[in-house]
């Protein structure tokens, strides 16, 4: 009951983003200015000054990192190979297919039910899984989807096109000078703390708002076979597959395993969608994927906290 209570406000907020937009209460536009100011500004120095604060540890958990990302890689693959077989995809949509099957929507869904659900000692981990997502996938499905295009343009051009993109991102730029500032333990005034504070306050719920707003845009658009493959690799498979990693081949203290699965079981990432769109391949199937499993997280979050909730204790008991 604990758990339902701690994620349940999470969805209520995307809900009522959603019947807003749905019932007009707000226009396309105001949810477009809303949803700037969310990933221009707000969850930027929320990120910025979580980091900025966050005691670092005194060596990178390499075995957090490979127990996801060697799983995210190898599912991207698998995803282009299978969605080729069996759908008849071109290079550049089978490309689009591995992103949505591996891109988890870590900040707008990851961030606010990770927290609730497993505290602030989730912080760390979950940073430093999202510092690291959108490099290694967007990576990835530039490369292919331009090599499918055949624009032949060598990798190394893709990834410093792919690079100079990211440093213009918000959200990493705000982990960059987070990062910066906590390395070189530079002060912050008091009064811009406060500034910083209360802005973060209001992040994640305006993000959680702009989210079911997304979804009323975002609507089932067809290509149910592709996108139900989509939703099983992103939300069944590749959870599975990073427990294992997690649990059995790198042994990760509880913690650790539930943010790398419970971040590996979310939603497909709506900048999957701005990926199909730039190269008009998959955009229904994405938007479809994009809907069911939104919708279909509230239930798969709460059972993997559930899990880990009764992990955590054992391994707390057995101390």
């Amino acid at each position: 009951m604990a758990i339902f209570e701690a994620i349940f406000p999470v969805f209520a907020i995307a809900l009522v983003g959603y019947l807003s937009t749905t019932l007009r209460l707000f226009s396309a536009r105001d949810i477009s200015a809303i949803s700037r100011f969310v990933f221009v500004i707000a969850l930027p120095i929320l990120l910025f000054d979580s980091l900025a604060k966050i005691e670092l540890p005194n060596h990178i958990n390499w075995g957090f990192l490979a127990s996801y990302y060697l799983v995210a890689v190898a599912v991207f693959i698998l995803s282009m190979l299978v969605s080729g077989k069996r759908f008849s995809l071109t290079a550049k949509e089978q490309s689009i297919f591995g992103l949505g099957s591996t891109y988890s929507n870590t900040v707008f869904v990851g961030l606010p039910i990770i927290l609730s659900g497993l505290g602030d000692e989730a912080l760390l981990p979950l940073l430093m899984l999202i510092s690291v997502n959108s490099a290694v996938l967007f990576f990835l499905v530039s490369l292919m989807a331009e090599r499918g295009m055949g624009n032949g343009q060598s990798a190394f051009t893709i990834a410093v096109r792919t690079l100079k993109n990211l440093l213009k991102n918000p959200i990493i730029i705000g982990l960059i000078l987070g990062l910066f500032v906590n390395l070189l333990q530079i002060p912050i005034p008091a009064s811009l703390a406060n500034t910083f504070g209360l802005i973060g306050q209001i992040a994640l719920p305006s993000a959680l708002f702009v989210l079911g707003a997304s979804l009323s845009v975002y609507k089932i658009g067809g290509h149910y076979g592709e996108a139900w493959m989509m939703v099983g690799i992103k939300m069944l498979l590749m959870p599975l597959l990073v427990a294992f990693m997690s649990i059995i081949v790198f042994q990760l203290e509880p913690l650790w395993t539930a943010v790398a699965v419970m971040t590996a079981g979310m939603p497909v990432g709506i900048n999957a969608y701005l990926f199909s769109q730039k190269y008009e391949a998959g955009m229904a199937t994405m938007s479809t994927a994009i809907f069911l499993s939104t919708a279909l997280a509230m239930i798969s979050q709460t059972l993997l906290l559930v899990i880990f909730s009764e992990i955590t204790q054992i391994a707390s008991s057995a101390v």
